[in-house]
């Protein structure tokens, strides 16, 4: 009896996986934030708030970045900055010590790595609330402002902001991206809303300092361990939208895959840290970090696995050779996307597939990564 039917199967069942992480998922969180979504209770005082920023061979950019935080609509008398050089070889200690008091900065002797810059740097803050931003990107000058309302309510521990991408100058791959950010922001925003936001923005978020736990040494994803943290500690994480870091896209596709892949590898790092993260009984958001993160680490396994599938199904069906026919075709628009960039932009959607498969190749690596990967290095941008 022939086999192929469950061939079928199998490929079916991986469709409906990829379906199920990148529609469906998002399109049952939109349904439930619309029927019974809320929101925290705003205040529009202005607490005693601390920025940290680790910074490693940052010498181009750390002091616009801090005279950006220090030009905050904020109080100044309220505002300060922390600045952690994790064994810069450049000048970043010079260029971060801006002549301002409200600025210190903190030199490791030894590259250490991004979670030890963090703690050392939460060492040294005494206020209530504390923000973390990133050395390249600039906050909107009301950022901060939005960024603490929510926690005037008490349930509320760990506060996102928002990164909005701007395409670079003359970068018509841009597009792609954007639409894919677009949509993981709409998403976000959406878990937030019914109390299963279980990451942030590492570019702008903050917490309350009381909450914070020491990072282990060599975490790469700092924006997620945080905020499992306070969800874990019965506290609920927000996502506020008007608090806006501005970032440029990068013209370089290594350096963008380098990114992605970082953050993925991250994701199984956090899974093997945090056990926990698979106990329904202990994890307040197991469904959807099971559903938003766990399962998109899996989809380029089962796309592999769709593509095998209908090649096998299709000795038997010419339905299934169809199929692997347009699997083709798609992964070749996507390579089009990606080596003709100017030519891809032209034609709707193609950039965001060419997005898509660079995200999942990322993916298909990740663990591998995360694996054999120093994680002290993993983090930096070179």
């Amino acid at each position: 009896m022939s086999t192929w039917p469950y061939w079928g199967t199998l490929f079916w069942s991986c469709i409906a996986l990829v379906l199920y992480a990148y529609a469906g998922y998002p399109l049952l969180v939109a349904m439930l934030a619309r029927l019974r979504g809320s929101r925290p209770r705003l205040g529009g005082e202005c607490p005693a708030i601390t920025v940290v920023v680790a910074a490693h061979d940052e010498e181009r950019t750390i002091g616009a970045r801090v005279r950006n935080l220090l030009a905050q609509d904020y109080p100044a008398t309220r505002l300060k900055v922390v600045v952690v050089s994790d064994g810069s070889g450049d000048r970043t200690v010079d260029e971060a010590d801006v002549g301002d008091p409200r600025v210190t900065v903190i030199a490791l002797a030894g590259n250490v790595g991004k979670a030890m810059a963090i703690n050392a740097a939460l060492a040294r803050v005494d206020t209530g609330l504390v923000a973390f931003a990133d050395a390249r990107q600039q906050f909107a000058p009301d950022a901060l402002r939005h960024l603490v309302a929510p926690f005037a309510d008490p349930t509320v521990g760990l506060v996102s902001g928002e990164l909005v991408i701007r395409p670079a100058d003359g970068d018509p791959a841009g597009h792609g991206i954007g639409l894919y950010w677009r949509m993981e922001k709409a998403l976000r925003a959406n878990e937030a809303r019914i109390g299963w936001l279980h990451g942030a923005t590492g570019a702008i978020h903050a917490m309350r300092r009381e909450l914070f736990r020491p990072l282990p040494a060599g975490t790469v994803l700092d924006d997620m361990w945080m905020p499992l943290q306070v969800l874990l500690s019965g506290r609920r994480v927000w996502m506020a939208r008007d608090a806006i870091a501005i970032d440029v896209a990068s013209r370089d596709n290594s350096e963008e895959f380098r990114r992605k892949l970082r953050t993925l590898a991250g994701n199984w790092q956090l899974l093997a840290r945090l056990p926990v993260l698979l106990d329904p009984r202990r994890n307040p958001v197991f469904f959807a970090w099971v559903s938003h993160k766990l399962l998109r680490l899996l989809v380029p396994w089962a796309l592999l696995l769709a593509l095998l599938a209908s090649a096998a199904a299709a000795a038997a069906s010419p339905a299934y050779l169809l199929l692997v026919v347009l699997q083709v075709l798609a992964y070749l628009g996507a390579g089009i996307a990606l080596v003709l960039p100017r030519l891809a932009a032209r034609v709707p959607l193609l950039p965001t597939a060419g997005s898509f498969v660079v995200l999942n190749f990322a993916a298909l690596l990740s663990l591998p990564a995360m694996l054999v990967s120093d994680p002290v290095r993993l983090w930096k941008k070179h």
